[in-house]
């Protein structure tokens, strides 16, 4: 410690000084020693009660002396200020993380407007080289004429430039109000404790202040660097006006499409207009902008689009799609999306073109008699085989080759006697009707045995004869077909309900629509019952007109499709059950069936059917 005792007159005892450094002060005066003294900041009083205030409410975000934490703030949050400190530094750097964004946005607006006002003089110096060009071909008389229009060019850039420089205005005026901030904040992480907390409250209103206004500020270039002379195509004796400035361009997320198709069908043209518009939200009645517009197909297949410019500021587009399913349509200009881009079109597919098979799967002859058929994740599905064959499970890749089964004749695990149905769960478990065990098996995606429900009996939880099965969300419904029921289970075999009684009588097929309907073919009622999932009776359809009904399907626009022994083909539906369309006859051609079993259609909406008779699936 360096000790400063000067003494007048008097000698102090120097054994208070024998264990400090003593220096003598005309030693300190030639070696010019200085000596830095931090001044004491000095605390901020009560102005209430002229005491210290050494605390901080948190209550009411603000600082208070030790008799206010007594009195008026009796029972708030409050604490000593140096506790308080260090907590409510770290709020205020959150605080003020969005002036950074705001001045790192702020930036790279500024970068932005000064490059469109550049680019406004260069283009303005080569439109006024175009006009000169164009009128040195013209006679003495349209001179006037073509000093009003660089006049026009003249007064429409230093219009633009203007805003320009209004916009730049604005732009240094928030980012100085920003900078402010931030200086504000900068200097009170090297004040005191007390000024840390006495400038939070009013750094935080600065920050809601500029947030609210910097969120109405405009970070784009209120203008656009677009100026163009447009030259008349035919001279006329009047002399009238051979050219005019246009600023009137197509701004991408003002401009929209229109005449979409609600229903379009696969192979079908969908034709619709895109309709442009200018920066004020008004029709463009010119043509010349320049559309990218893309077509892709859920598959990933690029579908060819057709686009012309009807010259009065829209545009024709058509295109063919050759998949049902999604189709993004991503239209740009100049890499911009206009509005509503991109969107998802719907296509469906025309059950009524189903009548020939793109392909037929015997898989070599192994496959026996095929019965159900069911789709997984990532396009795999799974066929049973039964009855008089081999009672086992077959399981194909997206690619349709087969790839392994499991399963044999038996009343074990993992054993079967006549598999019937066959659904698989979000987690590609399998389960599967096993009709004469009067059963369902589960199975992970490898074909490991992992728990079976239900025996014989028609006491709840029992079954008898099971025939189709379909897993929705947490719950197995299952055609317990000799008991003219649905029965329904948890996803671990826990019984849950019976649906259907006094309405079924030989329920063979089921499926669940994308709005929550159970639909069941009944065997013996020749129609499709249709149920809540909690059991409550709808309605029913295709009376009159289903033989002996065994396998139903949904696709993704819940139209029904539904297989049929007693006439060897299959009938399609629309949601609301009126009949569309029919496909196939009795007998072993392409196209034809021999007791159409399973049907299932796929992640890309074809439609795969178990022709049991004929030993095949056969693809529409």
């Amino acid at each position: 410690m360096l000790c400063i005792d000067i003494v007048f007159g008097w000698r102090k005892d120097p054994c208070i000084y024998q264990d400090h450094d003593i220096t003598e002060l005309a030693l300190l005066q030639s070696k010019k020693k200085q000596v830095n003294i931090r001044p004491k900041v000095k605390s901020m009083l009560c102005p209430d009660h002229d005491l210290e205030m050494n605390f901080f409410c948190e209550t009411c975000d603000q600082l208070v002396c030790h008799y206010c934490t007594t009195n008026e703030h009796n029972g708030h949050v409050h604490n000593s200020v140096k506790k308080m400190a260090n907590k409510h530094r770290k709020e205020m750097e959150k605080m003020i993380e969005p002036v950074e964004e705001m001045i790192n946005k702020l930036f790279t607006t500024r970068q932005k407007v000064v490059a469109v006002g550049e680019k406004i003089t260069s283009q303005a110096t080569e439109v006024d080289q175009q006009i000169d060009l164009y009128y040195e071909e013209l006679d003495r008389k349209l001179q006037q004429q073509r000093q009003e229009l660089k006049n026009e060019l003249r007064e429409l850039s230093a219009r633009k430039k203007k805003t320009i420089l209004l916009q730049m205005e604005q732009l240094d005026f928030t980012e100085t109000q920003l900078l402010s901030v931030k200086k504000v904040n900068d200097a009170v992480k090297s004040g005191s404790d007390q000024e840390a907390l006495f400038m939070k409250k009013q750094v935080g209103a600065d920050v809601r202040r500029l947030t609210n206004s910097f969120s109405k500020l405009e970070t784009e270039p209120v203008e656009l660097p677009i100026m163009e002379f447009v030259p008349a195509k035919k001279y006329k004796e009047s002399f009238p006006r051979f050219g005019q400035l246009f600023d009137d361009v197509a701004i991408p997320n003002n401009c929209e499409v229109t005449g979409i198709p609600t229903q379009p069908l696969v192979g079908s043209k969908i034709d619709f207009t895109i309709i442009t518009k200018n920066r004020k939200n008004e029709r463009c009645y010119r043509g010349g902008s320049h559309f990218i517009v893309l077509a892709q197909s859920s598959r990933g297949n690029v579908v060819p689009v057709e686009v012309k410019d009807n010259d009065d500021g829209s545009y024709s587009v058509s295109f063919v799609p050759k998949q049902v399913g999604e189709v993004k349509l991503s239209i740009t200009i100049e890499g911009d999306h206009i509005k509503g881009s991109p969107n998802i079109i719907l296509v469906y597919q025309d059950y009524k073109t189903l009548n020939k098979p793109r392909k037929v799967i015997k898989d070599d002859g192994k496959i026996g008699n095929p019965i159900g058929i069911a789709f997984g994740k990532d396009g795999v599905w799974a066929v049973t085989d039964g009855y008089y064959s081999h009672n086992c499970v077959y399981i194909f890749d997206s690619h349709d080759k087969s790839s392994r089964k499991f399963g044999r004749t038996g009343t074990g695990n993992s054993q079967f006697k006549e598999p019937f149905g066959v659904s698989f769960d979000a987690n590609n478990h399998l389960y599967v009707a096993d009709c004469s065990n009067h059963r369902v098996q589960k199975f992970s995606f490898d074909g490991i045995y992992l728990l079976q429900f239900g025996c014989y009996g028609s006491g709840k939880g029992r079954l008898n004869g099971p025939t189709g099965v379909v897993v929705r969300d947490d719950r197995v419904f299952v055609a317990d077909r000799d008991n003219g029921r649905v029965s329904v289970f948890h996803l671990n075999g826990r019984f849950s309900r019976i649906i259907g009684s006094g309405h079924l009588s030989k329920p063979w097929g089921v499926a669940v629509t994308t709005n929550n309907r159970l639909l069941v073919a009944d065997y013996t009622n020749n129609c499709i019952f249709r149920f809540t999932l909690d059991g409550a009776y709808v309605d029913k359809f295709g009376d009159g007109h289903l033989s002996c009904p065994v396998a139903i399907s949904t696709d993704l626009h819940d139209l029904v499709l539904v297989s049929e022994n007693g006439k060897h083909r299959v009938s399609v539906f629309g949601k609301d059950g009126t009949f569309i369309h029919k496909f196939g006859s009795s007998g072993s051609a392409e196209g034809q069936f021999s007791y159409p079993r399973g049907i299932a259609i796929s992640p890309y909406n074809d439609v795969y059917i178990a022709d049991y008779n004929n030993m095949r699936i056969q693809i529409f």
